[in-house]
């Protein structure tokens, strides 16, 4: 069985790929999507609207940010146009240069959710390509600087244009293998980010420690 790997196309062999495990082949994603939808822009604000994710809802770590969100104005149409489904994935157009392709994938949430203008919806065909796997692939080329290297810039803001997206290539195994695969990898960064809070909170005791140490000095604790 193939190593757990989610590789980008790399300039290597003839083809300018890197060679891939047997039964893996080179698709462009836009054969493996069935749609690309670019959120709606909304400059007004209202406290009983629906909630629309906005760049800062995605974190550098490929999740959802719910603590600060704002409520827009939108009819029943534009709410079930751009209403986010469990399986979405939610690709990050539009930021800063570095932060330009953050992805994560929408699960659920207890209202109805729709997005900005600085989101592509990515829907995947669901017999081809798990958007457990998409998501993963899309945060690895996010993490080797792709979406900053193809991005078209501008003064404090960059964008990738959805036929850049569409025209990567994604390495793609069967579909009981990329299951495989994002099983393993979302069990994996799970437990990375348990540990990076776990070292997090000892950082801080640590920190309170010369604090602690002095307390205890001047009261008679040594």
């Amino acid at each position: 069985m193939a190593d757990v790997t989610v590789a980008g196309p790399g300039p290597v062999g003839a083809t300018g790929r890197s060679p891939l495990p047997p039964g893996w082949r080179w698709v462009r994603l836009g054969e493996v999507v069935r749609e690309a939808q670019v959120g709606f822009a909304c400059g007004e604000r209202d406290p009983n609207g629906v909630i629309q994710l906005r760049m800062n809802n995605v974190t550098n770590r490929g999740g959802f940010d719910w603590s600060s969100f704002i409520r827009v104005p939108a009819d029943s149409g534009t709410v079930a146009a751009y209403q986010l489904q469990p399986g979405d994935v939610l690709f990050n157009n539009t930021n800063s240069t570095e932060l330009v392709g953050k992805t994560a994938l929408f699960k659920s949430h207890t209202e109805p959710v729709v997005f900005s203008n600085h989101f592509t919806r990515l829907r995947t065909i669901h017999y081809k390509l798990s958007p457990q796997y998409l998501d993963l692939w899309l945060q690895s080329q996010w993490q080797q600087r792709v979406f900053e290297n193809i991005c078209n810039r501008w003064i404090g803001q960059s964008a990738v244009q959805r036929v850049k997206l569409l025209g990567l290539e994604i390495p793609l195994p069967p579909l009981p293998e990329q299951h495989r695969i994002a099983a393993i990898l979302s069990g994996q960064m799970a437990a990375v980010e348990q540990a990076r809070k776990a070292l997090g909170e000892e950082l801080e005791a640590i920190d309170k420690l010369p604090a602690a140490l002095l307390r205890r000095a001047f009261s008679g604790g040594l």
